[in-house]
């Protein structure tokens, strides 16, 4: 039910009304829509991917932060997440392709960086698919060395100096 102030839509009004005009906090009205939330495969993969990657971005300590904060600016871990999953999930894609070409020492050092921030297998609802914080870790790894490309690539030995 809409809330009105005043007199009708006179002052303020928030809300919808009557399932045909939804009044928004800023004075807009517009008609009412049924969101709609196609849950294709593309989509729920793309959703996946996205907070798979957030979820290891978010444990980039001060000095990772800082260095992509002069690169993109405030808006840095949008530049990062979106170079981590790229168009149709291509960078994604490419880096889950890539880390099963990894060698096992180097598999072995993200499995204990993984463990230690405790990035465990990461889903989301109604899909059945999972992806391990290990490929997270690895895509946000690829993401930052193409994002700092003027600087020397971060190997998979190295990756702890990103991570707290």
């Amino acid at each position: 039910m809409a809330k009105v102030t005043g007199p009708l839509m006179s002052i303020e009004a928030s809300g919808q009304f009557a399932q045909s005009i939804v009044f928004d906090k800023r004075g807009f009205a517009r008609g009412y829509t049924i969101p709609s939330n196609p849950r294709t495969n593309l989509q729920q993969a793309t959703r996946l991917a996205m907070k798979a990657a957030q979820a290891a971005a978010k444990h980039l300590n001060a000095t990772a932060r800082a260095t992509l904060h002069g690169i993109s600016g405030y808006r840095w871990n949008a530049a990062l997440l979106s170079e981590t999953l790229g168009t149709n999930l291509v960078n994604w894609n490419t880096a889950a392709e890539t880390y099963a070409d990894l060698t096992s020492e180097e598999k072995a050092i993200l499995t204990a960086l993984s463990g230690t921030l405790g990035l465990g297998t990461i889903a989301v609802p109604e899909y059945e698919q999972e992806v391990d914080g290990v490929l997270a870790l690895y895509a946000v790894l690829c993401a930052y060395n193409r994002l700092n490309a003027k600087a020397a690539p971060v190997a998979v030995a190295n990756i702890g100096t990103l991570f707290t």
